[in-house]
């Protein structure tokens, strides 16, 4: 066999053996699972520590040496710098320096829940609600499926509106629009379960292919 062959089959083997391991946690917790368990979580750590070394902190070095001279990049370079340091605070343990991690900690949320309301807003509730009234053109189809999604999503948010008094005849018609909204809801998380078992059975499916494979080579 030569060279090539010969790391093809260990690399093979190792895939192998790391998936029959990951397999054995079928069988209940084993230290077998935990050490597969345990070895992709050190790998993973040692990958993105290297990519965030390479690509984040080693170029942000360089540009902060190479911005001595600008006082205005220097500072703006040197920010996020400290705003990590801050965070090592929480290593001592102790309350009277641990509080300064609170200083990048809000920011990093502040801003993060800001990039998710407005991604949020921007990405999906706008688009939701411009698709909602929008008519498409003179095709019959295309207005048929605009007001079934409009009506899906008036029975949707109907679901959600409990102050209401049902005893009202306009509570009651509110009792059976969030009724038909629920049905809705319950339709919409059956096809995202589905679509995440059949997500977790491809993935299933390729690693049982690639046990079979691996066997079938050295016969073959």
């Amino acid at each position: 066999m030569s060279p090539d062959q010969i790391a093809t089959l260990a690399s093979g083997a190792v895939a192998a053996l790391l998936t029959l391991l990951v397999f054995s946690r079928l069988i209940g917790d084993n230290p077998a699972f935990r050490f597969a368990q345990y070895l992709f979580v050190g790998v993973s750590l040692g990958y993105a520590f290297v990519v965030v070394y390479h690509q984040v902190l080693r170029p942000n070095v360089a540009g902060l040496a190479a911005s001595l001279d600008n006082p205005t990049l220097l500072g703006l370079r040197l920010a996020p710098f400290l705003l990590g340091l801050l965070l090592l605070a929480r290593v001592t343990g102790r309350q009277s320096a641990s509080w300064l991690a609170n200083i990048p900690l809000a920011l990093l949320f502040g801003v993060g829940a800001a990039l998710a309301i407005g991604g949020a807003l921007v990405g999906t509730l706008m688009p939701q609600m411009l698709d909602t009234v929008r008519p498409d053109g003179t095709d019959p189809l295309a207005l048929i499926g605009a007001a079934l999604l409009l009506l899906g999503v008036v029975l949707t948010l109907c679901y959600f509106y409990f102050t209401a008094p049902r005893a009202t005849p306009a509570g009651r018609l509110l009792a059976g629009a969030a009724a038909a909204g629920r049905w809705l809801l319950m339709i919409a998380f059956g096809f995202f379960f589905a679509g995440g078992v059949v997500t977790y059975l491809a993935a299933l499916n390729g690693r049982l292919e690639f046990l079979v494979n691996w066997l079938r080579a050295p016969l073959g």
